[in-house]
Parts: C-alpha cells; structure tokens; sequence
C-alpha cells in the first residue's frame, strides 16, 4: 500500500502544517511558508520529485543554461536517483512553451518491438500460468527505450548548453553516490516481495537485486547508493551520443541479453527509434488556455473532456459551497473521460480515433446534460480491482529567467520496470508492454481495461496516461504540472488545476486538496487519505461506492505569483524543488 502522506510531513514536523476544516472540510489552510516542498524564487524553478534532481536542474539554470537544458539535466539525474520511476531504460513526454511563445510538444514514448504481436503474452502465460506476468516481469516485457533519444533531440534543437556539460551532475551523482531517502527505502521493500514471490527473477533479473535490493538487506534512509555501471554508461553517451546508445555498445548489448533469455527487442529496433514532434492539444477552460500532450498520451485527451464537461457547471461556486456536489460532478467528468479512453484511445498512428468528436464542445456538452447531480450512473462492475502504488514514473516542471518553461513525464511504467538490466552498463529496462491491452479482457497493472485501440502491434507506442500541461493566464505561463502514477495522474493533475483556477487556492493548498479518483472500471471513488464525513456521505446518497485504499499519483508543479515562481514537489514522494 502506498505510504501515507502523513508520514512523509512527520519527517520535517509534525507541527509544520494545520489542516484545518472549513467550508465541510473541503479544503486546507495555507501551509507555513518553510515547508521543504514549497520553494520560492523569482529568476528560475525546478520541481523534480527528488531533491537531487531539482538540484541538477538548477545547477545548469545558474550556469546560463535555459528551461531545456535544465529539463534534461534533470532528466538524467532523475535517471540516477529515481531508478525505480525513470531512466535510460524508459520513455516519456515533454510539452514546452518558450519565451517567444513557440509550443513544443515531443513523444519519446517507448515502442513495440517489430516482432511484437497481439497473441505473445497470451502464448507466454499459457506456458508458466503460475509464473510472473510476462507483460510485467522479464524479457517480453521491454519496448524499445526513447528516453535518450528524446531528450538528446530536444537538446540539439532547443539547448544552449551542450550534452556533456548537462549530463555532469547525473554521472556525479552514479559516481559519488547520494543518500536514499524514505520514497526509496519503501519502494525497494515493495520490489522485495515480488522477488520473494518469484524466486526465479533472481536468475533472470540479477542486477535489480543485487544493485537497488542488496541481496535483499533493507536500505535505511540516509544509506549511500552508487551505480558505477551506470555512470560509466553516462560518461560513454556525454561523449559520444546517441550513435553510442542506439547503433553501438549499449544496443548490441541489449539483443544479446534478448536472445539469451526470450526477448524480442533487437538492435534493429533500437536503430529505427525516433523521438517525435507533435502538435499539442489546445483548448480554454474558463478564463484560461490549456496546452497538454496529445496521443499517445491519454491524459490530454482525458483532461480537455473532463474540464469541458465541468465547465458547463457552476464549479467555482460549488467548490466552495458545496463540496460533495462538487466532488459528484467532478467523479462523474473522470468516468466519461476513462470510459472513453478505454473504448477509443491508442495510437493514432495504428488506430483511428474519434479525436475531433472528443475534443469538441459539444460532445462535452452533451455528456454534461447526462450527468444527474443526486445520482451516479451505472456502469459494468469488473470487480475488486488493486491500486498499484505510484512508481514507476517521475514528472517534473522548469522555467527559466527569461520565461521558457518545461513540463515533462517520463516512465519506465512500474517499480524497476521489467527488472531486467543490462549488468554492465547499470541500465534497468522498461516494462511498458503492459501499457498495451496485453491480453484481452484482462485489466493492466493499473487496473484498467482497454480496447483492440491499444492492443499490441510492432513499432507500435502504447496508451499513457501522462498529462504534462502547461496553463496560460492573460497569454503567459501561469501554471506548470505534471505527475507520477498511473491512471491517477489524470485525476490528480485535474484535482490540482481546480483547486487553483475554480477554487482560487494558493499552491499550497490545491496539493492538500482530496483527491477523488474514479476510472470508470472498477466503479469505485478512490481517495488519497481519508476523506470528509460530510463529502462521503454526500457521495453515497448520489450512489458511489467509496473504497478504503488510499491511493494517489505525485504532482510536481510550478505557478506564477505576482512575486515570482512558486514551485511545489509533491510531500507523497518527498521531493523538493529547487530555485533562485
């Protein structure tokens, strides 16, 4: 289960913030301003979910670097310090908009082997049903990495620093070592047990276990970790690129851990990736305008229906003086938009999506005159489903003195991805296949189901659920957020956005908000901790069912204030921004 947000704030006091009720307990007081995942600066902000990284990213800001190259700083020490969430072995998003108003919007998502087809976990679970996932754990599992890729593109065409130089604190920091923190020791514990459950992942996915499990001794928060394998890795590509990643060494070494152990992924593969450039998804919401990720990200499609809907009631109002119709409405907008994205959404490339039709007003016009305000729909109940815990992705936000500002999201899908590695260059390999509907009528590890729209194909990149999104106000960057975790970031991501522009809430205070999840299957409103008595019961009147897990993603995010930059690393995951 993932750990309690309580736990985290204990670590820096337990009487630094006052969550107060007001108005039904819908929302929180203004935390005190020295709360670690808060930091205010005026020239440059950095929000990573780890502190080394927001650190990475401001070293390269104070060295003239800009948003870009800060982003990418960021990236590779995120590589480094969040192994369990992100790295070289993973993919992602990263939407941008630079001080002269260009929107940048690139997919370094990872893609399906050539040789992948539609029936391959269905044939491998038949031969081991009692044995791990195949979409989940081992060789089947890896699509071919674009992290790499992608962020060396966007560093060539919009950097001013070059890959050496902000490569430097990501191999510092493999060499040097740095002192894990609690987000680790806790997902390392949770990694442990699937190796205890599945003794043979030891023989086939060593390198996990030894490195970040040591042979199955606990970590303790304060312990150094060093990856030697791995900052010889990033010495290797600041010198020589991705020619060296792609076509050299890294790739060779790849197939060969491939064909030893039954995995599709081959140099050919890595040879044909490219990261590419997309058009954004751009739409208003009230008296803003919204930038965010288009396919094969469902979190901008999902976000752009889910506001459209809410935009045609009161919201603001009822924020404020009603919380549990608020809450009704803002669950009933999520089931539309999950119900929809299980339905039509993958990538557009492979499946033809209805994107005009979702996009457009009044399809969200008419799911809103759907929406009753005392009572939920129904929909198929598809059971208990699990929540996994918020893992095996990392997002964070950038801007920079002269107002170029990044949002990015990149993944290696669950803790450790597939925990295959590469020994000798320390490089642990994705699990994104499960991201496919890998197996039909079967939910992922996420708990969601998907249509033949995302079933898996070669060459083909699976549905995320990443929203990094950027908010204007009066044309200028207002607000910058992203997320970790799942389906969850779709919900949290828009939770935050309320709280800040219906709610008129400081930073602050939309991270504290609750956080109701629903993605339409199972039928259940999950929160973040336990909510108010007044808004469950407003909830259950309406015909929810409530579940007790306590579940939620990990937003990063930076708004703008009349002072500055104020930038805010979610307290669930312990990071803390950085800036000046």
């Amino acid at each position: 289960m993932r750990r309690p947000m309580t736990r985290y704030f204990a670590r820096w006091n337990a009487g630094l913030i006052a969550v107060v009720a007001v108005i039904s307990g819908s929302f929180p007081v203004s935390v005190r301003a020295d709360a670690p995942w808060i930091v205010r600066g005026k020239q440059g902000m950095v929000a990573a979910d780890s502190k080394y990284a927001s650190e990475a990213g401001l070293e390269i800001l104070r060295d003239g670097g800009n948003a870009i190259d800060a982003a990418v700083a960021t990236s590779f020490a995120l590589a480094v310090t969040r192994p369990y969430s992100t790295g070289l072995g993973g993919g992602g998003f990263l939407v941008a908009r630079m001080a002269n108003g260009q929107v940048i919007i690139q997919d370094f998502r990872e893609t399906a082997p050539a040789t992948a087809d539609v029936g391959m976990f269905v044939r491998s679970r038949a031969k081991n049903p009692s044995g791990p996932s195949p979409s989940e754990f081992g060789h089947l599992a890896v699509a071919t990495p674009g992290l790499f890729a992608g962020r060396t593109q966007i560093l060539t065409m919009f950097g001013v620093r070059p890959l050496e130089r902000v490569m430097q604190p990501a191999i510092r920091l493999a060499k040097e070592g740095y002192a894990v923190d609690e987000d680790y020791v806790a997902r390392s514990a949770d990694v442990l047990k699937i190796y205890e459950k599945y003794p043979v992942l030891k023989q086939s996915c060593p390198y996990v276990f030894h490195t970040f499990l040591r042979d199955g001794k606990p970590w303790s928060v304060g312990d150094t970790l060093k990856q030697p394998a791995l900052a010889h890795l990033l010495e290797e590509l600041a010198r020589s690129g991705p020619e060296f990643f792609y076509r050299g060494p890294v790739a060779e070494a790849i197939e060969a851990e491939m064909q030893r152990n039954g995995g599709l992924l081959s140099t050919a593969d890595l040879a044909s990736y490219r990261a590419r450039i997309l058009k954004p998804i751009e739409f208003d919401y009230r008296n803003f305008h919204v930038i965010t990720m288009p396919l094969p990200s469902s979190g901008g499609i999902a976000l752009a229906e889910s506001l459209g809907i809410l935009n045609n009631f009161d919201f603001p109002n009822l924020i404020r003086t009603d919380p549990p119709l608020a809450a009704h409405y803002q669950i009933e907008a999520l089931k539309h938009a999950f119900a929809d994205r299980a339905q039509w959404l993958g990538d557009d490339a492979f499946a033809n999506v209805p994107k005009t039709r979702l996009l457009s007003k009044s399809y969200a016009d008419s799911l809103s005159r759907q929406i009753e305000p005392e009572r939920t729909g129904k929909s198929k109940q598809y059971g208990s489903l699990g929540q996994p815990k918020d893992a095996g992705t990392s997002s964070f936000s950038v801007v920079d003195k002269s107002g170029n500002v990044v949002v990015s999201t990149e993944t290696i899908n669950t803790e450790f991805g597939s925990l295959v590695a590469i020994d000798e260059w320390g490089l642990v390999l994705n699990n994104e296949m499960d991201d496919f509907a890998a197996e039909p009528d079967k939910p992922n590890a996420f708990g969601l189901i998907q249509s033949s729209a995302n079933g898996v194909a070669g060459n083909k990149r699976p549905l995320s659920s990443m929203a990094p999104t950027i908010v204007l106000k009066d044309g200028a960057p207002y607000l910058l957020l992203g997320a970790s975790g799942g389906p969850r970031i779709i919900s949290a991501v828009l939770n935050v956005m309320l709280g800040v522009l219906d709610g008129g809430l400081s930073l602050e205070d939309a991270m504290l908000r609750p956080r109701p999840h629903h993605q339409w299957m199972p039928d259940k409103v999950y929160f973040d901790r336990e909510p108010n008595a007044d808004v469950v019961a407003g909830l259950k009147r309406r015909g929810h069912e409530i579940s007790n897990e306590r579940e939620t993603a990990s937003v990063q995010a930076i708004l703008k204030t009349r002072e500055g930059w104020i930038g805010a690393s979610d307290p669930h995951k312990g990071g803390i921004p950085a800036g000046f």
